[in-house]
């Protein structure tokens, strides 16, 4: 039974270079103001994109893993912090279908039929990100009705303000701590926000920090309780890191690429007087171009090839999602930076978009799963340890 409520979105590339130009119509003020571009949110509702990944039982698209980056990569390249707070939307999607089903098909028809956006409050101020380990802070009790009672402090809630519902990562009080995720509405009482966020980069997402005091929530807003090391909890964290690694590298990914088109652009029209022809002629520059087009085309092939098996029976190591998120947002940091090299004072006048491409796509070298834990990953794996 089919019950999807919007037409599916065609992600063909025009459809997708539509959706970026919407997205990049105010991305230079909302970067300039540091405000989240709520009417963005609501354009992909329209869209019915909010709802891209749900099920068609649900009312959603039924789309996968690879319909999701491609979206991603579309929104980031016309407005960064969207596209952020798109991806991690789509990442709780993907993990909440597996790790709770009967909940669920009620987050998702509540995101088909209200358009709740979800993201997760899991970096804490003293732990840093989640994806390096740790105990979190934020403390869950159950209560004398059986619900639960949290409290706790979250950094970088990206999307303060516009999501709906939170993800929170917690451990409980017992003597041997579980560690679990519960699911707590933006509106609950006791979640408050502090207007934090002062970035580089990024400065239109709203990361702000979140403050859970006393929180109160029903037995069943738990959605996962592990013991630390489990196997369950491992799985979970794979799935986290598919999820996230790919989204994250096609969000960075169409941020290089915007920042490569209005570069293609500024070098066949910038004509100096003291050459005499446009700067797309000189071999130099040429050279330049063709470098960042080297490594736009190893990041496609990386992310596309990752999606494809993360959404077939061949499936894909969390190791490996994480290796594509830094390879390509090292491409994407790299790509732009030759971009400025040869796009001299103009690429850093504010007029321009370049700049914020750059300082935007500088978010990918901190953003969880960093190329340190990475590397020392994958070396441990190549030695068996």
């Amino acid at each position: 039974m089919n019950n999807r409520l919007h037409t599916p979105f065609d992600t063909n590339d025009e459809s997708l270079r539509q959706l970026r130009r919407v997205m990049a119509e105010d991305a230079a003020s909302c970067d300039e103001t540091a405000s989240f571009p709520r009417a963005h949110i609501a354009h992909l509702r329209d869209l019915g994109l909010l709802a891209l990944t749900v099920p068609t039982i649900h009312g959603g698209q039924g789309g996968g893993l690879s319909d999701a980056a491609r979206i991603v990569g579309a929104v980031g390249g016309g407005e960064a912090a969207t596209g952020l707070l798109l991806a991690m939307h789509y990442l709780m999607h993907g993990v909440l279908r597996v790790i709770r089903p009967p909940v669920y098909s009620d987050v998702a028809r509540d995101t088909v039929v209200n358009h709740t956006v979800l993201n997760a409050l899991q970096a804490e101020p003293d732990m840093g990100s989640a994806m390096r380990g740790g105990m979190p802070g934020t403390i869950a009790r159950v209560g004398a009705d059986g619900g639960w009672r949290i409290d706790g402090a979250k950094a970088w809630a990206t999307g303060s303000g516009v999501v709906g519902a939170w993800l929170v990562l917690a451990r409980t009080d017992d003597e041997r701590p579980r560690v679990g995720m519960w699911l707590v509405p933006a509106d609950a009482p006791g979640l408050r926000v502090e207007p934090t966020w002062n970035h580089a980069g990024l400065r239109a997402s709203a990361s702000h920090s979140v403050y859970l005091e006393d929180v109160v929530v029903a037995a069943d807003a738990c959605l996962s309780l592990y013991e630390p090391g489990s196997d369950g909890l491992q799985k979970q964290s794979a799935l986290i890191q598919i999820w996230n690694g790919i989204l994250l590298a096609a969000l960075y990914d169409g941020i290089a690429r915007a920042g490569r088109d209005w570069l293609l652009r500024f070098l066949n029209e910038r004509t100096p007087s003291s050459l005499g022809a446009a700067l797309a002629t000189v071999p130099r520059i040429q050279s330049v171009v063709g470098e960042i087009e080297n490594l736009l085309a190893v990041n496609r092939v990386l992310i596309d090839d990752a999606a494809r098996r993360a959404d077939s029976d061949e499936g894909l190591p969390g190791l490996h999602a994480q290796f594509v998120k830094m390879r390509v947002t090292e491409n994407a940091v790299t790509a732009l930076e030759k971009a400025l090299s040869v796009s001299g004072n103009h690429g850093l006048d504010r007029h321009h978009p370049l700049e914020r491409h750059f300082r935007d796509s500088l978010c990918g070298r901190v953003h969880g799963p960093q190329s340190d834990s990475v590397l020392v990953a994958l070396g441990r794996q190549a030695l068996g340890s």
